[in-house]
């Protein structure tokens, strides 16, 4: 009798186990999106500045009632990646980030995975 529970309570945590092994990869992908997202759709220049260093170049343009502003880095693929933010000319407005895009006018980075691999100093595990 306590053979037969301890085989059923074997087969249970088994089966337990294996659920658990499968799903693990799906969830462990969706934790590492989740991250990339929030660590891109929250771009400030300052926290760009904060976490990639010193940047090639970084322009303000004041085009009111906007003011413009492209930051340069060096990517991984050895090309220029312009990071472009905007926000109103109003002392209180916040930048929001824009767009991300190759500086040879290629490549626009759209997915928050294609701007961490274009630039892995934006990922916030690093």
């Amino acid at each position: 009798m306590k053979r037969n529970l301890l085989l059923a309570a074997g087969l249970v945590v088994a089966i337990i186990g294996i659920r658990l092994l499968i799903i693990a990869p799906g969830w462990f992908k969706q934790r590492r999106e989740n991250r990339q997202f929030i660590a891109v759709n929250n771009l400030t220049p300052e926290r760009l500045l904060a976490r990639c260093g010193q940047p090639l170049a970084d322009e303000t343009k004041n085009l009111y009632p906007m003011i413009a502003r492209d930051i340069r880095y060096s990517s991984a693929a050895n090309s220029t990646v312009v990071f472009k933010f905007s926000k109103t000319a109003e002392e209180s407005s916040d930048w929001v980030f824009m767009s991300m895009q190759d500086a040879s006018g290629g490549a626009e980075y759209e997915t928050p995975m294609a701007k961490i691999a274009a630039l892995s100093c934006l990922d916030s595990a690093k």
